[in-house]
């Protein structure tokens, strides 16, 4: 029976590659439910812009500045957001590349594996060539 020498490092790659593909995946979502966020206020100041005007009064002038302010407000927003995104994203650059680093361990051991398994066999067979090859002599020496 074949047994890799090294399947518990094998397999602690295996599930570090599984947690940092995890904590990727949730880097990536904050930064897309980010990014949802901006345009989704973006469309609301856009449809509050573009809404129809009443007749100008004192009231409406009063909203229109309240209206100004928000929308202000939801710019500066938007603009912290996208800055958060874009820290987000590189947060997401380096964890690709500890990633792909995990990765490559991973298939390295893998490969190695593969490459002892390959040797294993070759042996089992020879040796089972040698033990056929030992009983047909001593049948063909009787």
């Amino acid at each position: 029976m074949f047994r890799f020498k090294l399947s518990k490092v094998l397999r602690y790659r295996r599930r570090r590659l599984e947690a940092e593909a995890r904590k990727l995946h949730a880097i990536e979502s904050a930064a897309q439910a980010l990014e949802r966020e901006n345009a989704r206020m973006a469309k609301r100041c856009r449809e509050l812009a573009l809404a129809e005007q009443p007749a100008v009064t004192s009231a409406v002038l009063g909203h229109k500045r309240r209206l100004t302010e928000f929308t202000r407000g939801q710019g500066l927003m938007i603009l912290r957001n996208e800055e958060e995104v874009r820290s987000i994203r590189k947060r997401a650059d380096v964890q690709r590349r500890i990633l792909l680093a995990a990765q490559r361990d991973k298939r390295v051991l893998e490969l190695l594996r593969d490459r002892h398994l390959a040797a294993w066999t070759l042996r089992q067979r020879r040796l089972e060539q040698k033990r056929t090859d030992e009983i047909a002599s001593r049948g063909s020496c009787r």
